[in-house]
Order: C-alpha cells, then sequence, then structure tokens
C-alpha cells in the first residue's frame, strides 16, 4: 500500500512539475468564453497488476492473484474554470475476471472497482487544435468480488472452496494524462492514460466447509487506456 501511495504520489509530481512550467509560458490571458460546465467520457482497456492475498480465515502470505486484461468506461462532470484548470467528478467501473490463484485448480470470479474521485485537469492551450493534459485525483472505490467457485488455501494449509459475492469501500487514487482533438468549441475527442490505486479491499466470503470468514486482497494497482470524448455545454 505505501509503495503504491508512493509511486503515484511520485508520478502527480513530476506530471505537475513538468506542465507547470508550459502553462505559466502561455498564461497571458483567459477569457471568459473558456468557463462552463463540461462531460467528458472514456472507454478501453484496463490491465491490473497482480495482488497478495493478506488474509483468509487468517493471515495468509505466498498466495497470487492474477488479472486477465479488463474494462474501464470512466464518465467525468466538471468545471473550466479557465483555459488551463478545471475541477472535477470522476466515476465509472473497471473489471477483471480472475485468471488465477496460486493453489486454486480452477477459478471463476471477477474483481470490479467503482470510483468516485475529485479530480484536478491541468490544460496546455496550443496554437493548433491539440491540448495536452494532465491531473490526479483522489476519494474512494467500492470494490466488488464475484466468485461463481474458487479455492484458496487458508492460513492452516487447507484448500477451502468459495462462492458468493461481497463488496467493500476502500480509498483510491489517480494520476493521469493524455490529450484531446478540439473540433469546435465544445466537442472533442481523445486518448488517456490512468494509473489507479486502491485501499485492500476485504470482503465477507464462505466456503462449504469452514462457514464465513475474511478474504482480503493486497491494494490494488491498474493502468488504463482510453479513448475520449468531451462535450462543453
Amino acid at each position: 500500500m505505501r509503495t503504491s501511495r508512493r509511486s503515484m504520489g511520485w508520478l502527480s509530481g513530476w506530471l505537475v512539475a513538468g506542465f507547470l512550467p508550459l502553462i505559466s509560458a502561455r498564461a497571458d490571458s483567459s477569457g471568459a468564453d473558456s468557463r462552463g460546465l463540461y462531460f467528458r467520457g472514456g472507454i478501453g482497456p484496463e490491465i491490473a497488476h497482480k495482488t497478495d492475498v493478506k488474509e483468509f480465515f487468517g493471515p495468509s502470505s505466498g498466495i497470487q492473484v492474477k488479472y486477465d486484461a479488463g474494462l474501464r468506461i470512466s464518465a467525468a462532470g466538471g468545471y473550466l474554470f479557465c483555459r488551463y484548470f478545471s475541477a472535477e467528478v470522476e466515476s465509472g467501473i473497471l473489471y477483471n475476471s480472475i485468471k488465477s490463484i496460486t493453489g486454486s485448480p480452477s477459478t471463476d470470479a471477477g474483481v470490479a472497482n467503482v470510483p468516485l474521485l475529485a479530480n484536478a485537469v491541468f490544460h496546455i492551450p496550443l496554437e493548433s487544435n491539440f491540448v495536452p493534459y494532465c491531473g490526479f485525483g483522489f476519494g474512494g472505490s467500492t470494490s466488488v468480488l464475484t466468485i461463481d467457485h474458487a479455492t484458496i488455501k487458508d492460513g492452516s494449509g487447507i484448500n477451502r472452496s468459495l462462492d458468493g459475492d461481497d463488496s467493500d469501500f476502500v480509498w483510491a487514487g489517480q494520476a493521469f494524462a493524455g490529450f484531446r482533438y478540439e473540433f469546435n468549441d465544445r466537442m472533442g475527442v481523445g486518448f488517456g492514460y490512468k494509473f489507479l490505486a486502491t485501499g485492500e479491499p476485504s470482503w465477507d466470503v464462505f466456503s462449504f466447509t469452514a462457514g464465513s470468514g475474511q478474504l482480503r486482497f493486497d491494494n490494488a494497482r491498474t493502468h488504463s487506456f482510453l479513448a475520449e470524448f468531451t462535450l462543453k455545454f
């Protein structure tokens, strides 16, 4: 968890530090017509880092969860205060099916994250219609685990078969960068990269042989590559 927070902090810092000189160099004026509400939507592939199982019917170690490539759908509404800065609220969904769990002969399960983030976005208006941007956001995420069937070795070394689903709310933060091409003053399309990190989710799970217990994963880290659409009002 500390590693993800540190990585996200360094990434956010470098992004902002790299963009601020460009913003300052162009910050001669910004008209009132640059202000206003906007909507931004995005969709694209998402890659999740493997995670460790931290707890399963007691403390656990040596068990890793690997994920298939997934999908992220994002939607944000915000206010453009000037040509160079906007603030927004973002939500959406990230979903990955679980590819494998150490020691599990077969797994049919998936993890979804539904973040709710407050973002600060820095824009760099150029002479052309291309507008690079970067930013960071913080908030929380609802982490949802769905298991049709899976087998995990508990702290006593006993394999437990699981099914069911549960959710947990954890902290979340992200750093992002990208660009958009503006067709006119209202519409634009572009591409964005997002790095999202969350806290350690804990779920109530059920095993036919052991009853109910706690399953806790390490913090999540994901990389998303989105095609985006922006509409200004």
